[in-house]
C-alpha cells in the first residue's frame, strides 16, 4: 500500500444539518513553529447548490531563499449530499497537476494526471472541511485517484472529536460537536510536524 504524506503542509458522521456549515475556514500553516502558508475554504450556497472554494499557499524559505513552494486551488460543487463537480489546479515547485470531475448518471467521472477514473456516485474528495463524508469512498483532491484509508475516531472533552486517517494519506483533524473543523496536523515529507492554526 502506498503511504503518502501531503507535501510539507501537507493539505464522522456528525449530526450537523447540511446547510449549517460555516461560511469560511481560515488557517495558518505552521511547520515546526514557523508560519509557512495559509489554507482557506470559502463556502457559499445558491440555487440549491453548495460551493466550497479551497485556496492553499505554502512557501518555505531557508536563509532567505525559497526552497519549497506550493499552491492548490480546488472548487467543489454539491447538491445536497451529492457531489456535482470539481476543478483542481495544483502546483508544487512548478510541477502542475490539473484534475476535473463531474457527476454523470450513476457515477463520478474523473479526468486527471492518473488518467480517467469512473468512481461510485457517492464518492467524495478528501478535503477535511466536512467530516460527514469520511464514511464514503474518497479520492485524492489533486489527482482524482481513489484512496485506501483507515479511520479512527477519538472523542475528547467538551464534545470535541479527533478523526485520524492512515493509509494512502495520513493526518488528523479536530472537530467541534457540530462538525466544525477546528485544527489539523500531519508530518511533512521531511518528517517535520505541520499544524493548522485557525486565524
Amino acid at each position: 500500500m502506498r503511504r503518502r504524506h501531503l507535501p510539507l503542509l501537507a493539505l464522522p458522521l456528525l449530526a450537523r444539518p447540511a446547510g449549517a456549515a460555516p461560511s469560511a475556514y481560515r488557517f495558518r500553516i505552521m511547520r515546526e513553529g514557523s508560519a509557512i502558508g495559509t489554507h482557506q475554504v470559502t463556502i457559499a450556497e445558491a440555487g440549491g447548490q453548495l460551493t466550497a472554494r479551497t485556496e492553499v499557499a505554502v512557501q518555505v524559505k531557508l536563509v532567505g531563499i525559497t526552497v519549497f513552494r506550493l499552491t492548490h486551488s480546488f472548487t467543489e460543487v454539491w447538491a445536497g449530499d451529492r457531489l456535482r463537480s470539481i476543478t483542481s489546479h495544483h502546483d508544487r515547485n512548478g510541477t502542475v497537476k490539473d484534475m476535473t470531475a463531474r457527476a454523470e448518471g450513476g457515477a463520478i467521472l474523473v479526468q486527471g494526471p492518473e488518467g480517467p477514473q469512473r468512481l461510485a456516485a457517492e464518492a467524495a474528495p478528501l478535503s477535511w472541511w466536512d467530516p460527514r463524508r469520511f464514511d464514503r469512498p474518497l479520492f485524492d483532491s489533486e489527482t482524482g485517484k481513489p484512496l485506501r484509508l483507515q479511520w479512527s475516531r477519538s472523542p475528547m472533552a467538551g464534545g470535541l472529536v479527533t478523526w485520524r486517517a492512515t493509509g494512502d494519506e495520513e493526518g488528523e483533524g479536530q472537530y467541534a460537536a457540530d462538525g466544525t473543523w477546528l485544527a489539523w496536523r500531519t508530518r511533512g515529507d521531511d518528517g517535520s510536524l505541520v499544524i493548522y492554526e485557525r486565524s
